[in-house]
């Protein structure tokens, strides 16, 4: 194995690459990264067994060859060369030699062979995506994902196909519940229950995305495809039952309280630095025209904030876990903010004045 390699679009694939690797694996071969020179290519491929990530950057090649190099040590030798053509060459006793300008390395290597054959990514049928769409999707429901590993089959995201071309993903951890619909694929897949897409997996896919980059998603028998423009992704599915969150959306509210977003949000910021540490509670209450909301912690002290609303129903005091309504809040832009209620035991529901595609259902707390 023997190829020249410009360092910036190198260390570009790697930085890639390298979050996938798993950090604490007890298999010494899932922390390497396994190199392929091919025609003019060098694929530099990393997975942890559930999600997986090829990059393709384009070389001088010499001489064909496979080789698997330590992820961590690749990437900080790597980032530290100038920025100049980088060469490789793979030893008789498996080690690998890298020079750059006036550096020298020579880096101890594991066999290819031992590496996890990965799957064929060119050869998958992919359906082309609005890729802001998906962005949109992912930011405003994988902060809801549940991180309890006793409930493993909340631990991603549902996707799910409503009607027409209309694509539903939510997230629950159990305290609320987020969905976006969104007309994200432009041919509709055969998704006969939904899937549930990781919490890793995703958000190796969202770190990938940006608004201008093209992206072709295909699903196949427990695993999910990524095509994006220099590298293919895979994720497997977690294989369980979605439960039926749609029990949990409130199906009448009797009180909507409308505010400005941005007001509320600061509002809600300061009132939570006094907080209980663990429970994080507020308690808004609401009247005619007027919103205050109140933190207490014994050991710190206590926060008022008062605030002009759009309201004319009955008075009504309810807590809520500050750092769920703020995690909401961080991920949308609307200018108004709906927060629909019935009452202090039932659960409230959040959604942006006029917007329709996105859901938030979050449960009351006893304050």
């Amino acid at each position: 194995m023997k190829f020249t390699v410009e360092r910036e679009p190198l260390l570009a694939a790697l930085q890639k690459v390298q979050s996938v690797v798993e950090k604490r694996s007890t298999v010494q071969i899932l922390g390497n990264i396994l190199c392929v020179v091919k025609g003019n290519h060098l694929s530099l491929s990393a997975t942890d067994l559930e999600v997986g990530i090829k990059v393709t950057v384009p070389v001088d090649m010499q001489q064909e060859g496979k080789i698997t190099l330590s992820a961590k040590h690749f990437v900080d030798i790597v980032k530290e060369l100038p920025n100049k053509p980088v060469h490789f060459s793979r030893k008789d006793n498996n080690w690998v030699e890298l020079l750059c300008d006036k550096s020298k390395f020579n880096i101890v290597s594991l066999s290819a062979d031992e590496f996890p054959s990965l799957p064929q990514f060119e050869e998958k049928t992919y359906l082309e995506a609005r890729t802001e769409a998906l962005i949109d999707m992912i930011d405003r429901t994988q902060f809801a994902v549940s991180t309890d590993a006793t409930r493993y089959h909340l631990n991603g995201v549902f996707f799910e196909h409503l009607e027409s071309n209309v694509m539903r993903m939510t997230a629950t951890d159990g305290h609320r519940l987020s969905f976006v619909d969104q007309e994200v694929l432009r041919t509709v897949p055969e998704l006969k229950r939904g899937i549930i897409i990781p919490k890793k997996g995703l958000a190796e896919l969202r770190r990938l995305l940006t608004s201008d980059s093209p992206v072709g998603l295909a699903f196949e028998r427990g695993y999910i495809f990524a095509r994006l423009s220099d590298c293919y992704l895979f994720v497997r599915l977690i294989d369980g039952e979605y439960p039926d969150y749609r029990l949990v959306i409130p199906k009448e509210t009797t009180r909507t309280v409308k505010v400005e977003r941005e007001t509320f949000t600061s509002a809600l910021k300061r009132c939570s630095l006094l907080a209980h540490e663990k429970s994080k509670g507020v308690k808004l209450s609401v009247q005619t025209g007027t919103l205050v909301i109140t933190s207490s912690n014994p050991d710190m002290g206590e926060a008022r904030e008062e605030l002009d609303i759009d309201y004319s129903g009955d008075p009504l005091e309810i807590g809520f876990n500050s750092k769920y309504l703020l995690e909401y809040l961080n991920v949308v832009s609307f200018k108004d903010l709906e927060i629909h209620l019935k009452d202090r035991l039932s659960p409230g529901l959040l959604s942006g004045v006029g917007e329709k595609n996105h859901t938030y259902v979050i449960m009351p707390m006893r304050i």
